[in-house]
């Protein structure tokens, strides 16, 4: 019976610990990311894992976070994937994310799909920016955390801004937080981040998601057959100790 709790929850727990994969890499390639203490340099196709620091270094990356997530880091620009799940139905499949941006530069582009339900979010210090499908950049510089929107809306919220928060930010719109003041205004829009490397077309993006998520239950059916196998297992070896026990408490009491 322990063997199969064991088994049931190793196969929840360790099929999907691939959250997203760097895509693209320009110039030097001295980024890395550490993971449990371990320090591994990236490269194309690199697997992220939630809980991951990814640090750019020198270098220029694209990253997918599953299912429709592409995220491009500036040169010096470091990022932890806080969270990142995806719960999956019959009819609907929803995904959340938290990234925390620590420094540096990072565009985001978060594509919306049919039958998808997305609540993504870059979390700085003492602010939060969150997403519903859309294109923006977020950059930190001192004590200002500067937000340009390309397309759709962000919505900004801080715990310490009470009088107009959340914050509903458009395309071709600039935003600020100052931490030290913490206090929000208006600003141009300006952007930082290059446009190289490029972003996936946004039908790639679409494509991947329909065959991971193709996997995805193909692997849950899989999974389930196997627990269903081991289940039908345990029940017989319990008839089978039943009987056992019958027929010794008739010996004995002959």
């Amino acid at each position: 019976m322990f063997l199969i709790l064991f088994l049931q929850v190793f196969f929840a727990g360790s099929v999907w610990s691939e959250v997203g994969k760097v895509t693209q890499m320009l110039g030097s390639e001295t980024a890395y990311l550490t993971r449990n203490s371990e320090r591994i340099n990236i490269t194309r196709n690199t697997e992220i894992e939630q809980g991951d620091v990814i640090n750019s270094e020198d270098s220029v990356l694209t990253f997918l976070i599953y299912p429709t997530g592409q995220y491009r880091l500036s040169k010096n620009t470091t990022i932890k994937i806080t969270q990142s799940f995806i719960q999956d139905s019959n009819e609907e499949e929803k995904s959340f994310s938290v990234i925390e941006f620590i420094k540096g530069v990072i565009r985001a582009q978060v594509v919306r799909d049919d039958e998808l339900e997305i609540d993504h979010q870059i979390k700085a210090k003492d602010v939060s920016f969150a997403i519903r499908g859309t294109e923006f950049e977020v950059s930190q510089n001192g004590d200002d955390y500067d937000l340009d929107v390309l397309e759709g809306e962000v919505e900004v919220s801080s715990p310490h801004v009470q009088t107009f928060v959340p914050e509903i930010v458009k395309a071709n719109e600039g935003f600020r937080f100052n931490r030290k003041a913490r206090s929000f205004k208006r600003r141009q829009f300006k952007l930082k981040n290059p446009d190289r490397p490029a972003f996936w077309a946004r039908e790639e993006i679409k494509k991947e998601r329909r065959e991971k998520r193709l996997k995805r239950r193909q692997l849950k059916a899989s999974r389930q057959s196997k627990f269903n196998s081991m289940e039908r297992a345990r029940l017989r070896a319990e008839k089978n100790e039943q009987r056992r026990e019958r027929t010794l408490k008739r010996r004995q009491q002959r």
